[in-house]
C-alpha cells in the first residue's frame, strides 16, 4: 500500500512531549523522508530497540495520533522496572533513530455502518482511543469517550479527548483537591452506568486498559446483552489472561 514497507524502517524522533510525570509522547518521522502508510485508527507499531550493546528488545506501542501519511506518534508510560519504557523516557531524545515495522493490528475503528461508538479506556490504554478521536471526533458519527485513571496528574492528553468527543466522561479513582472541577466523576466506572449513558441496542464499544478493568467492562456489557460482535478490545499482557 502507499507508504507501506516490509521489515524494519528507520524513524527519527521529531518531538518528545511530556504528557504527565510518567507518560511521554514521541512523534516519529521516516529518515528517508518518504510518505508513511496511513494506519487504521487503533493500530500499533512494532519496534526493535537496542538500548545497549548486545541487547535487543521488541515492543508494540499503539499509535496515538490520526493518520496523516507523514508521521506517527506513540505515547508511553514509564513502568517500574521496565527496561524499555525507562530507557525511552531517560535516554531517547529528539534526533534519535529507531527501527519501526509498519502499522498492524485488528483493533481499529472503521466508521462504516457504525451508529454510535463508545470508547472506554483505563490509564495509558487511552492511546488508541486518542487516535480514533483525532480521526473521527466531531464528525457525523456520535462518539462517547469514557476514561478512568487515578487523578488529574496521571491523565494524559486530556484536552484532546474533551475537544473531540461528542460526550466525554472522566473518572478519577483518587482525585486530588483541584480535580473536582469540570464534571469529573469520583470512583470507578460502573458497567451499569455505562449502559445507561449509551444505547446498547446500537452502540459499538471499544475498550483498552488494564486486564481487571477490561474484564469488568466486557462482562458488564455482555450482561447487558451487548452482542460480542460489538464489543472490541485491545489486550496487552500475559497470553493466559482471559477477557470476558
Amino acid at each position: 500500500q502507499d507508504g507501506g514497507w516490509r521489515g524494519w524502517r528507520r524513524f527519527k524522533v521529531g518531538a518528545k512531549d511530556s504528557e504527565t510525570s510518567e507518560i511521554a509522547s514521541f512523534t516519529l518521522y521516516p529518515v528517508d523522508g518518504l510518505p508513511v502508510l496511513k494506519h487504521r485508527p487503533g493500530q500499533y507499531l512494532s519496534f526493535r530497540f537496542e538500548p545497549a550493546e548486545g541487547e535487543e528488545y521488541r515492543r508494540n506501542y499503539s499509535i496515538s495520533s490520526a493518520p496523516d501519511g507523514q508521521s506517527y506518534r506513540i505515547t508511553v508510560k514509564r513502568e517500574p522496572g521496565g527496561r524499555i519504557s525507562n530507557w525511552l523516557h531517560d535516554a531517547v531524545e529528539v534526533g534519535a533513530e529507531l527501527d519501526v515495522a509498519a502499522p498492524a493490528g485488528e483493533f481499529f475503528l472503521d466508521p462504516a455502518d457504525k451508529r454510535e461508538v463508545v470508547l472506554l479506556s483505563g490509564g495509558v490504554g487511552l492511546t488508541p482511543m486518542i487516535s480514533m478521536l483525532e480521526s473521527y471526533g466531531g464528525g457525523d458519527l456520535r462518539m462517547v469517550y469514557v476514561h478512568a485513571t487515578r487523578n488529574g496528574q496521571s491523565h494524559a492528553l486530556a484536552a484532546t479527548s474533551r475537544a473531540k468527543a461528542h460526550e466525554s466522561h472522566v473518572f478519577y479513582e483518587a482525585p486530588e483537591e483541584n480535580d473536582v472541577a469540570n464534571g469529573v466523576h469520583t470512583g470507578r466506572v460502573d458497567p451499569n452506568w455505562l449502559v445507561q449513558i449509551s444505547d446498547p441496542a446500537r452502540a459499538d464499544y471499544f475498550i483498552c486498559g488494564p486486564t481487571g478493568f477490561m474484564q469488568e467492562m466486557v462482562s458488564g456489557l455482555k450482561a447487558a446483552n451487548v452482542p460480542d460482535a460489538r464489543i472490541h478490545y485491545e489486550f496487552f499482557g500475559p497470553a493466559a489472561a482471559q477477557i470476558g
